[in-house]
């Protein structure tokens, strides 16, 4: 009897690898990296935010909006396509509009500037960044998208490619969609 269950935990073992190896298993491994916030995805957040021209209060805030809004990425599997060693899996994305909550502070601030002087009366680039992160923090509208996700085989490995940077827009929530007709 032990035996027997040995052997069938091993071949459920090997029937799961083997689920994960797939275009779409791939795909759904990545996106949920940002659901769980491995440490890779920490690590890029940490590089995103480091990046910008932000205080340490600033930074921290900004943080705090991306966990957000990794944390509740949601997504289907559209379709998947595979041709030999290459494949395409298609996903549609719901993610927390950051974008419009972005360009709408900075609305904002261009009809109000004198909102955003410090106590000489000169812009202060850190309170406007103040009252942008705080706008990403609060919204709660969602928009969806479509991204090609496509990947190799190699070594009998399915490897995901890296995305553009439209692509990587759309999973922060960032990707400026008024310029699209079909959005």
């Amino acid at each position: 009897m032990k035996k027997l269950l040995i052997t069938l935990l091993f071949i459920l073992s090997l029937f799961g690898c083997s689920l994960s190896n797939t275009p779409s298993g791939k795909v759904e491994a990545y996106l949920n990296k940002y659901n769980s916030l491995s440490d890779e995805v920490l690590a890029d957040m940490e590089t995103k935010v480091l990046n910008e021209n932000l205080s340490t209060e600033n930074r921290e805030t900004y943080k705090q909006v991306l966990t957000r809004a990794y944390q509740n990425l949601k997504y289907e599997i559209k379709d998947e396509s595979i041709d030999g060693n290459k494949a395409e899996v298609l996903v549609k994305i719901t993610v927390y509009d950051l974008y419009k909550a972005d360009r709408d502070s900075l609305n904002y601030m261009n009809e109000h500037l004198e909102e955003f002087n410090d106590v000489n009366n000169n812009f202060d680039n850190d309170l406007y960044n103040k009252y942008r992160l705080g706008e990403m923090l609060k919204v709660t509208d969602t928009v969806d998208y479509e991204i090609k996700f496509n990947l190799n085989k190699t070594d009998d490995d399915w490897v995901m490619q890296d995305l553009d940077r439209d692509s990587l827009e759309k999973i922060h929530g960032l990707y400026n969609y008024t310029n699209e007709t079909n959005e």
